[in-house]
């Protein structure tokens, strides 16, 4: 046990004194290593285990975190819009897509491969926006082994209910 915690210490160790003397071991190593390193600005060389509190802009963890906070977060996908999805006539009474035209709605509208599917199907078996959205999802609910008609798995070794059966029970004679 003694000999883990000893190598832990001495790893730790280790790891501060490289992180102090960074400036004097930059410079033996490889070119392609110092380049993914971050920059070495004279003001970074007092962070760590320093007595005197440095600001939040000066300490490694803000460095970081403002790398990934840098980041966009969401970026909507590229494609089709409510009303160009309106236009395509993939809407109907049962599914209004007009409510989203009128409030602005940001989000970027249906899903295009599946727009393109449903599209295909109201051209090629002549049915209309809600019977080929049907088709649609019998398809999909097919492909992943599920009966359409039912919604149940097809699967023998799926569990479908977690109760037990009722079966009628003799009383007892005590």
């Amino acid at each position: 046990m003694y000999h883990s915690v000893l190598t832990a210490a001495f790893f730790v160790v280790l790891v501060v004194l490289v992180y102090r003397k960074r400036q004097v071991l930059c410079p033996l190593l490889p070119g392609f290593i110092v380049s993914r390193l971050p920059s070495l600005d004279s003001s970074s060389t007092h962070l760590a285990l320093s007595a005197t509190p440095s600001s939040s802009s000066d300490s490694l963890l803000s460095r970081l975190f403002s790398r990934v906070s840098s980041r966009p977060q969401y970026l909507p996908l590229a494609g089709s819009s409510w009303s160009a999805n309106l236009s395509n006539g993939l809407s109907s009474s049962l599914f209004d897509i007009t409510a989203n035209i009128h409030a602005s709605d940001p989000r970027s509208g249906l899903d295009p491969s599946g727009a393109h599917d449903i599209q295909t199907i109201m051209a090629t078996q002549r049915v209309t926006f809600d019977q080929a959205r049907l088709i649609r999802h019998k398809q999909i609910l097919v492909q992943n082994n599920i009966d359409p008609n039912t919604g149940l798995p097809l699967d023998s070794k799926a569990v479908t209910s977690l109760g037990a059966t009722s079966r009628s029970v003799a009383p007892s004679t005590n």
